[in-house]
């Protein structure tokens, strides 16, 4: 197998695949897969012994467990595409302790009092209320999306309009085993949690996971000692993310980025299609040559209203119709990109990389632009 030719392309599509998704599953992609189980062993201790992650790999699912560093911008998100809020979250932490012993089937209704159980164990209190409702629904459609549970008869979105709604779920037992990430075990708070999945944050294999996680790796971000011994290593580092992911390494004064040129190795592209894409590009371009120093949100306002007068009849009416909300969207792309970084005062700033976007803007059409990895 090692003089197979094809082997190279094949580790690299399935590194790809993973460290974009790292909740694989069979019936999702067959292909892919069948890739990542035939390779399993190199692929496994390609991502320990240089990311220190883990993969695992089942009968027809796979998992490659992230831990060493906790993004700030990598939320779950529903079906909709919005972010968990903080009642979903705990409605899936309740979801998993509810089927984490349970039987490979149950009804919706069993679940609900597994789950209230659950909450009682854990002092939380649970009201029943349509607000709850909607959180639980999220989070089974969650976990439904994932593969983990299979609705075998009606549907639990009924359960978001009426308490009494049932349902008939099958439990992939395996799957939910998968979930959980060992080193997380036995945390005894949230805090805690998060200090575990975070690490120390230094040595080679932590910048590396920052490099291929985060869009841009600024000097300024990490220790002295750490950024000299990865620009004294810089080829081979070069080398390895070549292998694994197919990232083309760009070197400068402020930083390191990995640029995935063909796409398909990031959760977000940028610069993308779409209306907070295309306004988060143009108002790039105003910070990168007017606004170096940085700009207020009054200032922000300004320049997304002259964009407004000129694309708004392009752009979708709900963004159109809230401003200050497309103009909070296009920060949160522009700040999980690495492109501007957001003050204590409010001052929006925009970082060194934001430069290399300036000159798109002026070939982007209005109605399409040009086109960071998730944790689950």
């Amino acid at each position: 197998m090692r003089d197979d030719p094809q082997r190279p392309g094949e580790l690299t599509t399935a590194g790809r695949a993973l460290l974009a998704h790292p909740w694989q599953r069979a019936e999702a992609d067959p292909a892919t897969f069948v890739l990542i189980r035939r390779h399993a062993e190199a692929l496994d201790r390609w991502f320990t012994q240089r990311l220190g992650y883990r993969l695992v790999v089942g009968v027809d699912t796979a998992r490659l467990v992230k831990s060493g560093y906790v993004p700030a911008d990598r939320p779950l998100r529903g079906r909709t595409g919005q972010p968990f809020t903080g009642r979903q979250y705990v409605a899936l932490a309740l979801l998993l302790a509810a089927t984490a012993s349970g039987p490979d089937r149950i009804s919706l209704r069993d679940l609900i009092l597994r789950v209230r159980s659950s909450a009682a164990d854990a002092s939380i209190k649970l009201d029943g209320s349509g607000a709850e409702r909607r959180a639980v629904v999220a989070a089974l459609q969650w976990l439904i999306g994932h593969g983990v549970l299979r609705e075998l008869d009606r549907s639990v979105a009924g359960y978001e309009a009426d308490s009494e709604a049932d349902a008939l779920l099958e439990v992939r037992n395996d799957r939910l085993a998968m979930l959980p990430a060992p080193a997380l075990v036995g945390a005894r708070s949230a805090a805690e949690l998060l200090d575990r999945a975070a690490g120390d944050g230094t040595g080679r294999a932590a910048l590396r996971r920052r490099l291929v996680e985060d869009p841009v790796l600024y000097a300024d971000d990490v220790a002295g000692e750490d950024w000299a011994e990865m620009r004294r290593r810089f080829g081979e580092e070069t080398r390895y993310l070549d292998e694994m992911f197919g990232l083309r390494v760009e070197a400068r004064a402020e930083g390191v980025a990995a640029i995935d040129v063909d796409g398909g190795c990031s959760d977000v592209a940028f610069p993308a299609g779409g209306t907070t894409a295309h306004a988060a590009l143009l108002l790039l371009s105003a910070l990168a040559t007017r606004h170096r120093e940085g700009a207020t949100i009054d200032v922000l306002d300004e320049e997304l209203g002259l964009l407004l007068d000129r694309y708004g009849r392009h752009w979708r009416k709900d963004a159109v119709a809230e401003p200050a909300r497309l103009r909070e969207d296009v920060i949160t792309l522009l700040t999980a990109m690495s492109l501007v970084v957001r003050e204590p005062d409010g001052t929006v700033r925009p970082r060194p990389a934001a430069a290399r976007f300036a000159p798109l803007v002026t070939v982007v059409e209005p109605t399409e632009a040009p086109g960071q990895q998730s944790l689950l």
